[in-house]
């Protein structure tokens, strides 16, 4: 017969009470708190005699406080605020949609067309928020770029409209409904006034 080891009971005997333990506290410190919230609760919760002798003794509190002394009133002035410019009232949500022949046209051509198709909008004192260019063409990138030249020419050609609005170049393909290329359709989505 084998005889066990001399610390190998042992440690398995603490192991355990130190595990018991732990659960004895911690069932401890649930009962405590149940006692603690229950307890609590009891105590507003008392009977009227109790909230009698409260009233009591704030009465005597209060009768012996002295009276408060007055206090001279100071009143401060704000300086009136500066007013706050305007903001716009937003973008409109249908956009204005133009288009403009620039298949192989200078720069300045494509100014004075662009110019040319935005009059009306610039008399009237109208202002872009952004502008989605559409370039025509059998490819993306030919219309893209297309687009991207006609968005680098649309400040100088009229400033009113477009200074400060977004612009986005698109490519739109050569189909029924755009079947011509070298022209570029402008959506001008407007600040509401």
């Amino acid at each position: 017969m084998r005889r066990p080891a001399a610390g190998r009971g042992r440690g398995r005997r603490e192991n355990a009470t130190v595990g018991l333990a732990g659960w004895v506290f911690a069932d401890a410190l649930l009962a405590l708190t149940i006692i603690g919230l229950a307890a609590g609760g009891a105590v507003h919760a008392g009977d009227d005699s109790a909230g009698e002798s409260r009233t009591a003794a704030t009465a005597v509190a209060a009768t012996v406080a002295p009276a408060p002394t007055p206090v001279p009133t100071v009143t401060v002035t704000a300086p009136a605020p500066d007013p706050v410019p305007s903001m716009p009232a937003g973008v409109a949500q249908a956009p204005v949609v133009l288009q403009v022949s620039v298949d192989s046209s200078s720069d300045d051509a494509i100014r004075a067309s662009v110019a040319a198709a935005v009059q009306d909008l610039a008399a009237q004192g109208r202002r872009a928020a952004f502008v989605l260019t559409f370039g025509t063409a059998t490819d993306p990138g030919a219309g893209t770029a297309l687009a991207r030249r006609v968005n680098a020419q649309l400040d100088v050609a009229s400033p009113g409209v477009f200074q400060g609005s977004a612009k986005r170049d698109f490519w739109r393909a050569v189909n029924a409904q755009s079947p011509q290329a070298g022209v570029v359709q402008l959506e001008l989505y407007l600040l509401q006034q």
